[in-house]
């Protein structure tokens, strides 16, 4: 690079003489090199092509924390998610058990409130209460609700994830008080960057199922036809979004953007790899989805084959039930969803690695600070 020179003390890397520029590596780049000079072919070290000498090996990339630091493969934002979990524990895990307590606590009272009541009953005399139709109802807003929890559950845990991840990757510790000490700040952008997304994907819902709702609501048996229409389509428009502000969060948190700027960023980061942000974040969260099903599932079993004794009715969906699902969501979320928000993390960092060049400036930071 033009006008760079080697720090003082330090050794070139090639010994250059007087007269002459280093160059970049590769066959035939070096000094002596140019037509008519150096040796032809046949000489040279056997077993390499046209006698040339061998270009010399690219030495790996520096690696101080949860990854290498260049552009990051699958496997790598994979491994160096559950990496951040398990070496900052106390932070990653702790803000997530805050989080998934709210997040939890809403869907249990919306159970109880909407579900509960209008639930089949059997009474043990023989007697049937049944609304099927009350059920489906409330069913499907207890789904819309808890899809947009879970929504803003993963932005806000991606903001704290970014984080975690921030320091991690440069080999630096980080705990509980320094996560939240970093989240302070940023935290009223965050929560905008959180309503703005949740409003842009509310909105998408509107005008999709809408109209199903609408006619639906009137009594006609057109808007569940609707309704069941809307939902294939509305995978496209809220799949797109979605991916494409995904990053803002992170751009939040490490850049201390603001809300409008870090949606800025993220569709900028994005763009270009669409398709790879969005297969790589489906993978984290149908991962973090299994991982949470099973941590949940004994949660759920066990409330379900103990409901009825805390009950008068059989079928009924008790208090207890309900309860222990709810447990059971909390320890599954508080486990898995932080590994989904580190791959989006370690996304939004890697794609500035690909675009930007931040390797080079997280190389510097780690050299400058290695404790």
């Amino acid at each position: 690079m033009s006008g760079w020179t080697a720090p003082e003390g330090a050794e070139p890397a090639v010994p250059v003489t007087p007269g002459e520029t280093q160059t970049s590596y590769g066959p035939g780049s070096g000094p002596g090199s140019g037509p008519g000079s150096g040796p032809g072919p046949g000489y040279g070290p056997p077993g390499y092509g046209y006698g040339w000498p061998a270009p010399p090996a690219r030495p790996p990339a520096p690696r101080p924390g949860i990854v290498p630091l260049r552009p990051l493969g699958l496997g790598e934002l994979l491994d160096g998610s559950f990496s951040a979990i398990r070496t900052a524990p106390l932070a990653s895990l702790g803000i997530a058990a805050v989080v998934m307590l709210v997040n939890q606590a809403i869907f249990l009272l919306l159970n109880y409130a909407l579900l509960q009541p209008a639930a089949t009953r059997v009474a043990v005399d023989g007697s049937t209460i049944a609304d099927p139709a009350g059920v489906a109802a409330r069913a499907g807003v207890i789904y819309i609700v808890t899809a947009f929890l879970t929504s803003i559950e993963l932005l806000v845990l991606t903001g704290v994830m970014a984080a975690i991840v921030g320091e991690r990757v440069v080999g630096r510790r980080i705990t509980l008080r320094e996560a939240r000490a970093k989240l302070g700040p940023v935290a009223w952008a965050l929560t905008r960057v959180v309503a703005i997304v949740t409003l842009v994907v509310s909105g998408i819902v509107a005008v999709v199922l809408g109209p199903g709702i609408a006619v639906a609501a009137s009594g006609s048996d057109v808007g569940a036809a609707l309704i069941a229409i809307g939902f294939p389509v509305l995978v496209v428009p809220v799949l797109y979004a979605w991916t494409t502000l995904s990053l803002a969060p992170a751009a939040v948190v490490l850049e201390r953007q603001g809300a409008r700027a870090a949606l800025r960023r993220s569709r900028k980061l994005v763009h270009g790899s669409w398709w790879r942000v969005f297969w790589i974040s489906l993978l984290a969260w149908v991962i973090a989805g299994l991982v949470g099903l099973v941590l949940s599932l004994p949660f759920v079993i066990f409330g379900g084959s103990l409901g009825p004794l805390f009950s008068d009715t059989q079928n009924n969906l008790t208090s207890f039930s309900l309860l222990m699902s709810a447990l059971g969501g909390f320890v599954g979320g508080t486990l898995a969803r932080p590994f989904q928000s580190g791959v989006s993390a370690l996304l939004y960092i890697d794609r500035r690695m690909r675009a930007e060049g931040l390797d080079l400036a997280l190389q510097q930071a780690a050299s400058a600070d290695p404790t």
